[in-house]
């Protein structure tokens, strides 16, 4: 009974169609105890869906907490037979609303959002998106709260601008250079002159070293302004404001507008004037994720040594470790893990370190306020490609089947530290979905009785 309620559970979450399924259960040759048929698989998938809304409505009854839940939302859509709207705590990655919609207007956004924060009791700080009017709206209007550019979103407005055309202009030199070294080859052979060609062949290499040095260059852009939107300098942990930021994004705007003009490129859209329309929405992030740690430090227990060593040793170290474990790109994560040994050599040579680093609940809220610096939403973008791949691999998505998912998704499913997201947002343990469903399967489907003699031979499936 287990074994096969696991199969079906990991199937269905895995987006196996109940034919894929038939087949499998048969070479398994345990259509000869249970029915494996694909109606009769379809069914217990349906019941299967049926329990998990069951599960998660058993659960949202211990989700009342002491305090409201003061989180950053993650909002976008995303698009099948028919468009289904996002919104999601960025820091553990719960999802609240993963539902079809006819439209993606500021009114049903508002209706929904603020069905959720009645709900659970929500305090939203800020909301990452892109920069559809009505995700602006919902932020500024909808909950008086600061609306944050997508990093993600602005960066690759910088990839629109340089990525392809550089790639091109490189492309066409190296094709050009290709060209010449063949013709002055056969010169070569044929004993003539080629001064000519070699003169042509040393101004296209110069060109190509010039091209290779703009790319390099529109690298090191993208790769500083990634190193630069963070609470703290990446070189000494210093503490940064907005206007730090914002002055520091100018200035490689600047550059990228210089290299623009140097390589003559050109496009129907000015993708650097949308890059600087951002500038200072990024940066505002900075002040409102500093005043939500102020918030921690009108606390009567929190004196002036302990603010020092919290704000200036404690985050910054706890800080640049969670970027150095979180990034996959080797120059960044290079970059990350110094900031952090650096940081944390700083930590432990402090005098106040042995002091206060024994506070567990000090230290476990330093951690949880570092996740909340959420500059992309790429959280969102992930669980989007996921819908994706369920979608195309179940040939559609029903409302049930994408509850059944969403509930997977915060219940069941783990980051490398073995939690779920509805263990990180609230803060306590739920019973594992798998175990819990099988248990209130009930009896499995018979297969059917041919009416026919039975095959006398056992091989024979």
């Amino acid at each position: 009974m287990l074994y096969f309620g696991a199969i079906l559970f990991f199937g269905i979450h895995l987006g196996i169609g109940a034919e894929k399924l038939s087949i499998f259960f048969k070479l398994l040759r345990l259509n000869k105890r249970i029915g494996t048929s694909p109606s009769r698989i379809k069914k217990t998938a349906v019941k299967l869906a049926e329990l998990l809304d069951q599960y998660q409505e058993e659960q949202q009854k211990k989700h009342k907490l002491d305090e409201s839940l003061k989180i950053v939302g993650g909002i976008d859509e995303t698009y099948f037979e028919s468009m289904i709207l996002v919104l999601m705590d960025l820091s553990s990655g719960y999802i609240f609303v993963e539902e079809e919609s006819e439209d993606k207007s500021y009114e049903t956004w508002l209706e929904k959002a603020k069905k959720v924060a009645d709900k659970y009791g929500i305090e939203f700080k800020y909301f990452v998106s892109d920069r559809a009017k009505q995700l602006i709206q919902l932020a500024t209007q909808g909950f008086k709260c600061l609306s944050v550019p997508d990093l993600f979103h602005a960066s690759h407005e910088l990839v629109k601008q340089f990525g392809l055309s550089l790639k091109r202009k490189k492309a066409d030199i190296e094709k050009k250079i290709a060209k010449e070294m063949i013709q002055l080859t056969l010169l070569i052979k044929l004993s003539q002159d080629t001064s000519a060609h070699k003169a042509i062949i040393e101004e296209l290499e110069n060109q190509q070293t010039g091209i290779e040095k703009s790319i390099s260059a529109y690298r090191d852009i993208l790769h500083r302004i990634s190193i630069t939107l963070h609470p703290f300098d990446i070189k000494d942990s210093s503490q940064v404001t907005s206007i730090m930021i914002q002055a520091k994004l100018y200035s490689i705007l600047e550059e990228a507008e210089s290299l623009k003009k140097e390589q003559d490129i050109k496009s129907k859209k000015d993708h650097l004037k949308k890059f600087k329309k951002q500038i200072e929405g990024m940066a505002s992030l900075i002040d409102t994720w500093w005043l939500w740690v102020n918030e921690y430090f009108q606390s009567d227990d929190i004196n002036e040594e302990c603010k020092n060593w919290v704000q200036h040793y404690l985050l910054p170290f706890l800080y640049w470790k969670k970027q150095a474990d979180r990034t996959k790109a080797p120059d960044l994560k290079e970059g990350y893990q110094y900031a952090a040994d650096v940081a944390l050599d700083r930590l432990e040579k402090h005098p106040s370190t042995p002091k206060f680093i024994e506070k567990e609940e000090m230290v476990s809220w330093a951690e949880w306020m570092v996740s909340n610096f959420q500059r992309t939403s790429s959280a969102v973008e992930g669980r989007n490609g996921w819908l994706s791949q369920m979608h195309h691999n179940g040939r559609g998505l029903t409302p049930n089947r994408l509850k059944a998912q969403t509930v997977l998704h915060n219940y069941y499913l783990k980051r490398d530290d073995g939690t779920t997201a509805a263990e990180r947002l609230f803060r306590k343990k739920f019973p594992d979905p798998l175990e819990w469903v099988v248990e209130r399967m009930g009896d499995l489907p018979l297969p059917r009785e041919s009416k026919k003699g039975g095959n006398v031979n056992p091989l024979y499936c």
